[in-house]
């Protein structure tokens, strides 16, 4: 057999042979990375809820909130904060400071699931009615912080999800 003979007759089939393996390995790994993505949103730490360090944040949220006369607990409800609390919290910097990073935990969820880190349906079952819940309190201090910190987008993904209708 010759070279030429070679290069005419098995060569072609061999080049066939190797791209089409390469072709199959392609889609296994896309398939592959699909089943592990489908995974990685289920066990993704945004689709539960934390409850350590978020009952631990809502639990210093309530209780400087106590203390200033914002928000009394047990009898929680879900009202606006008036215009005097939202300024009882803004010249406090502990409530402040626990506020904005109580904010910044919905924030963090609400981009999650914007980008499709998290399982939505799982998602929508468990955060979104507290989502809703938290934004109707705190939406006079958000409007205030935009002004204040002149910043019209900040906790957008928490505020644009909060008022989305519950599908």
């Amino acid at each position: 057999m010759s070279l030429q003979h070679f290069n005419e007759q098995y060569l072609p089939l061999i080049n066939f042979i190797v791209s089409l393996t390469g072709l199959v390995s392609l889609i296994l790994l896309i398939l592959q990375y699909k089943k592990d993505n489908r995974w990685m949103k289920l066990q993704s730490s945004y689709n539960f809820i934390g409850i350590g360090e978020e009952m631990a944040l809502q639990e210093r949220l309530y209780t400087i909130y106590e203390r200033l006369n914002v928000y009394s607990f047990p009898e929680e409800k879900s009202q606006q904060l008036t215009p005097e609390q939202v300024d009882r919290i803004a010249s406090n910097l502990e409530a402040t400071l626990v506020t904005n990073m109580f904010l910044n935990h919905f924030q963090n969820l609400c981009t999650a699931y914007r980008f499709g880190l998290v399982d939505e349906k799982v998602f929508r079952n468990i955060h979104h009615s507290r989502i809703c819940w938290w934004y109707n309190i705190l939406a006079p201090y958000i409007e205030r912080r935009k002004i204040d910190y002149h910043n019209s987008t900040i906790w957008s993904q928490f505020v644009e999800l909060a008022q989305q209708p519950r599908v």
